[in-house]
């Protein structure tokens, strides 16, 4: 079992230390912060797995955990190739990389979607016939709708012809 190192900023700047970057404050901040974000890509790592590992879950968060890992994974690789100096723009890995975004970039988009507000149709059909405009008719001092006033006319003559 390989033994692991254990990689801080003050490990990496004793390696600078000696050289012509020992005074080099901008290079020393890049190096802190790129160790840091390492860390904390490291811990996420760890959770991610102890959480795959563990726990039940439903398969819309199997699918996100699955591609995060892959994402995340890549990323780490494909850094590890720029730091050995290779060209990891012709390796397969920059492949992965643009697939996992795509899934993420895709997972987000179903969720937006999911989240949006839909719209209640019966609900809406009642506020539109409710607003819709009728016209009323000034049947003897009383306001009536167009509909009334006309039933009621029928309504006068029919009386008005068995009288």
């Amino acid at each position: 079992m390989s033994k692991k190192k254990n990689v801080n900023s003050q490990t990496l700047s004793a390696h600078l230390k000696g050289g012509k970057l020992e005074n080099d404050t901008k290079l020393h901040g890049i190096v802190q912060n790129f160790v840091a974000n390492i860390a904390v890509l490291e811990a996420d790592m760890k959770k991610a797995l102890s959480l795959q590992k563990t726990q039940k879950l439903d398969i819309n968060d199997q699918i996100k955990l699955d591609t995060y890992l892959a994402y995340v994974s890549s990323t780490l690789y494909w850094m590890n190739l720029k730091l050995q100096g290779i060209d990891a723009s012709k390796h397969s890995v920059v492949h992965d990389l643009g697939r996992a975004k795509e899934l993420l970039a895709r997972d987000k988009q179903i969720n937006e979607s999911l989240a949006a507000p839909r719209l209640d149709m019966p609900a809406t059909k009642r506020f539109i016939s409710a607003g819709l405009h009728k016209r009323f008719v000034d049947m003897d001092g009383v306001m009536v709708t167009e509909d009334q006033y006309n039933k009621s006319l029928v309504e006068t003559r029919n009386r008005a012809k068995n009288a």
